[in-house]
């Protein structure tokens, strides 16, 4: 009897509480689980659910507030393109059409999907991309798949 009672409970146990992950009719990989003969229709959570906090941005640290500023909307670039505008309007930046002998900082994105690849460090020759922490030249950012903002910092 001994025996008996601990496969008993196995087999209760994993009757009792199991899950699975089915398609919920829509493609969207819901979970399934079932306790018993309960259950729990599957369930998936849209992206803007509020229930989903928003990814959190990341902060930077470098000796300017407007730079760090700049840097957290890099991930979303017409709120980026809004900020520029707004600094600009509000005399802390300068933004330029021409590079001004690398005093300037450069903004780099990529035309096709507007994403921001590369924030470069005011220098010549090879520069901190302030995103990534990497040594880069703003030569590998020619050519027509790259839009390029100059700026200068006026604190």
């Amino acid at each position: 009897m001994n025996k008996v009672l601990p496969l008993f409970i196995f087999f209760v146990t994993f009757s009792i509480i199991s899950a699975c992950a089915q398609d919920d009719g829509n493609g969207g990989g819901a979970v399934r689980i079932s306790f018993g003969n309960e259950y729990v229709e599957p369930m998936s959570l849209s992206g803007d659910d509020p229930a989903i906090p928003p990814k959190p941005k990341k902060t930077f640290h470098t000796n300017s507030i407007i730079l760090n500023q700049i840097l957290a909307e890099c991930d979303d670039f017409s709120a980026l393109q809004t900020l520029l505008q707004n600094l600009q309007n509000a005399s802390k930046i300068t933004l330029l059409t021409m590079p001004e002998n690398g005093n300037c900082f450069v903004i780099v994105n990529k035309v096709d999907t507007k994403e921001v690849v590369a924030v470069l460090d005011k220098g010549k020759g090879k520069r901190m991309n302030l995103l990534n922490n990497q040594f880069e030249t703003e030569e590998i950012y020619k050519g027509e798949n790259f839009e390029k903002c100059y700026f200068l910092l006026l604190e």
